[in-house]
């Protein structure tokens, strides 16, 4: 979801449209995404902390990378129901489809964006976000990606430190396993944002 996307005026704006309908369901997006990059950060600075030897660090690195994970899982999933609350899947889809002749354009618009450099993502991604798309809409997007974060945070807790400090090669194991997962949520909320928005501000995305 995203604000360039749904205040891009429309006549006549579908139910569900209204700007305090949007201003509700994105804020929280918005929210979460700010938690999911600081979660994003804070695995980067524990690869920086092991690649020093500084264990103690790196293990308040991780509590605080979970604590940012679950405040974003926290924000998104407010959005999400807001937005089944609000009826507002139904008339965000029905505008993407208007967009594209009655499809999604998933590929289309991605390939688009790749080619402009906004977006990396491989053709096994593109078809994966394709057919949950036409499985379910934007809802089905959201909805899968959240369980994904919600998954990454119950990894994050099943962490043993403890034993890693034991055996050490656990610790970059579980960091380069945690920053590879982070890259590909990353890279589909990037998608599901640039499906939201390329389409009709192009130049503002």
């Amino acid at each position: 979801m995203s604000s360039i996307c749904n205040k891009s005026p429309i006549t006549p704006p579908p139910t569900g449209y209204s700007d305090s309908v949007l201003d509700q369901v994105d804020a929280p997006v918005a929210t979460g995404s700010a938690h999911l990059m600081r979660f994003g950060a804070e695995l980067h600075l524990l690869h920086a902390d092991l690649e020093l030897g500084d264990i103690r660090l790196a293990a308040i690195r991780v509590a605080s990378a979970r604590a940012a994970l679950d405040a974003a899982a926290e924000q998104y999933t407010e959005s999400h129901r807001l937005a089944i609350e609000l009826d507002f899947y139904q008339a965000h889809d029905e505008r993407l489809r208007a967009r594209h002749g009655g499809s999604f354009g998933v590929a289309e618009v991605l390939t688009q964006a790749q080619d402009s450099g906004l977006i990396h993502i491989d053709g096994k991604a593109v078809e994966a976000l394709e057919r949950t798309y036409a499985d379910g809409g934007d809802q089905a997007a959201f909805g899968s990606f959240i369980a994904d974060v919600t998954s990454l945070s119950a990894t994050l807790a099943a962490f043993d430190s403890g034993a890693a400090d034991a055996e050490p090669v656990l610790w970059q194991r579980f960091a380069w396993a945690a920053v590879t997962e982070f890259d590909r949520l990353r890279i589909r909320g990037q998608a599901m944002a640039i499906i939201n928005t390329y389409t009709e501000a192009r130049s503002a995305v």
